[in-house]
């Protein structure tokens, strides 16, 4: 797997050019600034730029384990979802519960079907699904096809 890929499981990826962290928010760029000179650093934060889950350099990536490296970051970031301080622009994410869920087709919007829950929904946005074997994906509306998008939004109680 990815570094990329572990990344995308739980968070949001953006790429800074080296040239360009003078523009960086403070708590961004003394992540940076304690990296040291191994280049890439991967740093987990909420969307609002609060509070850091986890920073990793090269050296720390080395092993590409990724699982087992970001668990902490994504440990973190989970936590503080269900606590109600992962703060996306200053305010709290909103998490919609489905409760008693069955097993069901969802389609992509490229066409592709799997059977999953639909678990909960974040921010009226993110939809987040467990498959048979477990595995949870989070899909924005625009990852899902229209009939998947309002099947999940009557399912959570939204219009």
């Amino acid at each position: 797997m990815s570094a990329s890929k572990a990344v995308l499981g739980f968070s949001k990826s953006i790429i800074v050019d080296v040239s360009e962290t003078a523009g960086l928010p403070d708590l961004i760029k003394n992540a940076y600034r304690t990296g040291g000179a191994s280049i890439p650093i991967v740093i987990f934060t909420d969307p609002g730029v609060t509070k850091i889950f986890g920073r990793y350099d090269h050296p720390a990536m080395k092993s590409q384990k990724y699982g087992t490296i970001f668990k902490p970051a994504r440990d973190g970031v989970s936590k503080a979802k269900k606590d109600g301080t992962f703060f996306g622009e200053g305010k709290p994410t909103v998490v919609i519960k489905i409760q008693g869920s069955q097993l069901e087709s969802w389609k992509s919007s490229a066409g592709t079907e799997i059977k999953a829950k639909l678990v909960a929904v974040e921010d009226e946005k993110i939809y987040l699904f467990v498959t048979e074997t477990g595995k949870t994906i989070r899909a924005t509306a625009a990852q899902l096809d229209e009939s998947s998008v309002s099947r999940a939004r009557k399912l959570a109680g939204l219009k």
